[in-house]
């Protein structure tokens, strides 16, 4: 089998639904093989078990991890995609298919209720742009993945894995810590996509881990947005405005932490971040709410 799907088959696939692209929903459908073999490979290296897809679009990468996983769920958005994956798919067994919105879907019922018994489950999609961010974190924050998977744009693949500590460091390159080690797989030109995107593309993991050392998650998450909402400020500035602390008792803190009050979110690593939200959290010295303004 060629590498690359025919584009005019593409084409005449698309035509034939009545389909239009939508690049709103970042519509790039994966069309080559080989990068499709690549990332069910890395997906399945720690098992088989059961697997979660995102936008299966034509349902090229679909029918790989239908191949290599025992059971599949895959999950669209686009109601004449949806049924083209019905019709299409509808020799494999292993797979249920959801129309709906994955931001929206509760995924630990979705889980009990098709992946029952299941240890090792995957998140395994090509996902669309728009969407990168926030269902990372949702699946994340689900706690019921052993590992995940995800082809992203390449500077999204670049700003979730830049390190703690760097200029290129927000909250979702901190707070994916929390949940797991990301690692970075490998680059995917925008040639092996149809339509062509205007950016390439990168695979990403994130393998599955717990943070024993966090004593209130609540309040760690609520450090990290708030030293990063306003990132131009110093963390004594920033984080006092989010959470409400006494500016005094929050010098203290950082004082203790060995931290220059004057440092942005940026310079600090995901340890800095863990110690002054423990201290916080003992509430035995420092009074705290959250500022919800």
């Amino acid at each position: 089998m060629n590498e690359f799907y025919e584009r005019n088959i593409i084409i005449k696939q698309i035509k034939e639904l009545g389909f239009t692209v939508k690049k709103s929903l970042g519509q790039n459908f994966l069309i080559s093989e080989d990068v499709c073999d690549k990332i069910v490979d890395t997906a399945s290296r720690n098992g088989n078990d059961a697997v979660i897809e995102v936008g299966p679009g034509l349902g090229i990468l679909t029918n790989k991890l239908c191949k290599k996983f025992k059971k599949v769920l895959s999950i669209e958005l686009d109601k004449k995609l949806f049924q083209f994956l019905c019709d299409s798919l509808s020799e494999s067994k292993n797979i249920s298919l959801i129309n709906g919105d994955a931001l929206s879907l509760d995924i630990n019922k979705l889980l009990d209720n098709h992946f029952p018994g299941c240890k090792n489950i995957v998140f395994c999609s090509n996902l669309p742009y728009y969407i990168t961010s926030p269902l990372i974190m949702k699946f994340l924050e689900s706690e019921r993945f052993s590992f995940i998977t995800v082809m992203v744009q390449k500077e999204a693949a670049e700003r979730i894995l830049a390190s703690p500590g760097t200029r290129q460091c927000g909250a979702i390159s901190t707070a994916v810590r929390y949940y797991s080690e990301p690692e970075f797989n490998f680059h995917v030109s925008k040639e092996n996509f149809f339509p062509v995107p205007k950016v390439d593309s990168s695979v990403i993991s994130f393998k599955s881990i717990k943070h024993s050392d966090i004593l209130d998650k609540k309040i760690f998450f609520n450090v990290l947005k708030s030293s990063f909402k306003e990132r131009r400020k110093n963390i004594l500035n920033s984080i006092s405005s989010g959470i409400c602390v006494n500016k005094s008792h929050l010098n203290d803190i950082l004082t203790k932490c060995r931290l220059d009050k004057n440092l942005r979110a940026e310079n600090l690593k995901f340890d800095d971040f863990v110690k002054i939200s423990n201290l916080i959290s003992k509430g035995d010295d420092y009074t705290w709410s959250i500022n919800m303004t």
